[in-house]
This record gives C-alpha cells, structure tokens and sequence, in this order.
C-alpha cells in the first residue's frame, strides 16, 4: 500500500452516503467541494504482479467452499431422509449434473456484479459495469466516493448474499443445490478481489473516502 502521494484531488467527485449521519455527509462534502481531498493510498487489485497470487488464493476458495456446500448437502439429505450422493446415478444423469453446474457458473458471474450493483444503488451511488479482460468482468461507479465502511458493504455484498442463497438452497433442496454447486463455489473463488479489497481497506481509517477504480481503489484522507 502506498501512502506517500500527497496530492490533493482536483476532479469534480460526488459523494455516496445514503445512510452516513448528515453533520457527517456535509463535513465530506465540504471537503469534496472545497478540493480538500489527500491521496492516502492507491490499491491495484489486478496488478500483473498480483495476478498469480490471487489465483492460488481463488483456488483456495473453490476449493474450501466446494467441501463447505457439499458438507451442509449430505447433513441436509441426513435430516430430511433424502436418498445419498450417487445413489441411482446414470450417465445422462451425470451429463445433465455437469452441464447444469457449467451454466451455474456462467450465470453466477453477472450475478455477482448485480449484488455489487444493488449495494451501490441503495447506497445512492450509479453503477456501470465493464470487463478487465482476460481476467474478470466489474462493476464500478466512476468519479464517486464511498465511506470506508459503505465500500466494504458493497465489495461483501456478492460473497455475502449469493452464499447465504446458496446454504439456504442447499439445506431445504439438496438434490437441485448439486445442479447449482459450481455456481456458488465459484460466487465464492470469484470473490477473492473483494476480500482482498476488505484485507486493504480494515487497514485504513474508518473516515477515509473511497474512489472504486475497477481494477482497485483510491483512498482518500480529508484535510482540515
């Protein structure tokens, strides 16, 4: 992270603040006004020198969570007396599993945005959307601000409400969740950047400002 730059911000940002208390979403706009904005620090999410790591961290999450949903899936058939994994398999059975559970994953990825999307929009804020190819579609909201904890709500937002559809899905229909797996895990391992954004952002002052860049963020100090 760095947090040398001190130059102040000369472009016109609106602020997002729906829910911030109004003594507080007028000493942020002031500031906006006033151009008295200090760059703390500048977050490249998609660096190259980022890429690989975040690929193993995705992994990771894949992985993990894949063992999570099929863990509550066989508890789940174990209390609702449903038949086991495989049992009456077929190999159209099979087919059908695999191509469903590509779909799933296909889908999940504008879903994902969408939550993103959905924070932004209650929060007052404008999404749009983009693709950082070959790496990943985003949402961003260009030339806004957000406070620390309004960004941290919409980079959770996807793992957060997608996973918990998922568990509650998983739990009351267990057959139809092995249909939709590879779109839940996938919600999860696509979520990397944003936990990464989160590990980022608890490190810096809950009164910072922040500029979604779509491949990162800019932090912003107030001055007085």
């Amino acid at each position: 992270m760095d947090t040398s730059e001190t130059t102040e911000t000369t472009r016109t940002l609106r602020l997002v603040a729906r829910f911030s208390p109004r003594a507080l979403r007028a000493r942020y706009e002031a500031a906006i006004r006033a151009g008295r904005l200090r760059v703390i620090a500048r977050i490249e999410l998609l660096a190259p020198e980022r890429i690989q790591q975040l690929a193993r961290q995705s992994l990771t999450l894949l992985a993990g969570s894949a063992l999570g949903f099929l863990a509550l899936d066989t508890l789940a058939r174990a209390v609702q007396h449903v038949p086991p994994l495989g049992a009456g398999a077929s190999l159209a059975g099979v087919v059908a599993l695999i191509g469903a559970n590509i779909l799933a994953y296909v889908a999940v990825l504008p879903l994902h945005e969408a939550a993103h999307a959905a924070i932004i929009l209650a929060l007052g804020g404008r999404p749009t959307f983009g693709l950082q190819l070959p790496f990943a579609a985003y949402c961003t909201a260009r030339d806004q601000l957000f406070t620390r904890n309004g960004y941290i709500a919409v980079a959770l937002a996807p793992l957060v409400i997608l996973t918990a559809a998922g568990a509650v899905l998983t739990w009351l229909a267990p057959n139809l969740a092995l249909y939709l797996l590879l779109g839940f895990t996938g919600n999860v391992a696509g979520a990397v950047g944003d936990l990464a954004a989160v590990a980022a952002l608890r490190r810096l002052p809950p009164d910072t400002l922040i500029e979604d860049t779509a491949t990162g963020f800019t932090a912003y100090a107030v001055t007085e």
